[in-house]
């Protein structure tokens, strides 16, 4: 039986036809809890359609969250609700979306050491696969693992994928649209579930990156004050961008004002169309997954 799921984006333009995506772009960034994609038309540049899938926790059903199983059960869940993703697709992109990543400079890297350089930082899982994306406009590596469970599901389903991390996905993303036209650091606030990622960036170099767990506003506020001080900026001055799950009305955002002067919410790429269903969400919405066809991984 289909894992159970609820549906958070169901963003569908009347122009998309399924039976003419051998013309579209897929674009999935998932993990344990849930998938989201999008479609782009590459015929006229245009971005047709924006979903987000959320995982019913199994533990709840007396099912551990990450069994092969289950997870193979939730994503075929999601194919019925979207039979189309089963079509064949111009091109397709995955990213999976974890925590655990680590950056090495490229003139450091060696492909045969990946497993090394992961568990200097991090406790690999037996079942866990390493991987490196190669981040070009940084000459760096991001090196990261993921679930073998997902990795079947995933190969099952698109034979051959290559896998990339929604990290360096962020990185590439942010470096696309704000390179060279910004001429000081700007910090940017990339919001996920109980997650978020922290990239200060000038418009030529990246020259900060982590990932924190957080549980409510005081954390997120807590840790983007601590590296701000210890990197010595002032929080009056430097500008402070968000994206992701992250709106300027919300709670967050009212407790960042107290101690950030400017903060604004990240642009759109305006290299593309989106249909008019997109336009009704906020910018800083799936930035990245939106963006992921702009970038070299």
């Amino acid at each position: 039986m289909p894992d159970q799921y609820t549906i958070a984006l169901n963003l569908q333009d009347e122009s998309f036809n399924p039976q003419d995506t051998g013309n579209y772009g897929l674009a999935l960034v998932m993990n344990e809890y849930g998938i989201s994609c999008c479609t782009l038309d590459f015929r006229r540049n245009k971005f047709l359609g924006l979903y987000r899938f959320n995982r019913v926790d199994s533990k709840s059903m007396g099912a551990p969250v990450n069994t092969d199983t289950s997870f193979k059960g939730f994503v075929d869940g999601v194919f019925i609700a979207l039979p189309w993703m089963k079509n064949p697709f111009k091109q397709v992109k995955i990213a999976f979306d974890g925590k655990e990543t680590t950056l090495v400079p490229a003139f450091l890297f060696d492909p045969g050491e990946k497993e090394r350089y992961f568990r200097f930082n991090f406790q690999q899982d037996q079942e866990d696969m390493v991987f490196g994306d190669h981040l070009k406009p940084l000459d760096a590596w991001q090196v990261f693992a993921v679930p073998e469970f997902i990795l079947e599901t995933t190969s099952a389903v698109f034979p051959g994928i290559k896998v990339v991390h929604s990290s360096s996905l962020l990185i590439e993303s942010i470096w696309i649209n704000y390179k060279n036209r910004i001429n000081k650091p700007h910090v940017f606030l990339h919001v996920r579930e109980h997650l978020f990622d922290m990239m200060i960036f000038d418009g030529c170099r990246m020259t900060y990156f982590n990932t924190f767990s957080f549980q409510n506003a005081e954390d997120v506020t807590y840790y983007l004050i601590f590296v701000m001080e210890q990197l010595n900026f002032n929080p009056e001055t430097i500008p402070l961008i968000l994206l992701g799950h992250v709106d300027l009305e919300d709670g967050l955002c009212e407790l960042l004002h107290k101690y950030v002067r400017n903060i604004e919410t990240v642009r759109r790429n305006e290299a593309y169309r989106y249909s008019y269903m997109l336009n009704q969400l906020p910018p800083q919405t799936c930035f990245p997954l939106l963006n992921f066809f702009s970038c070299g991984l």
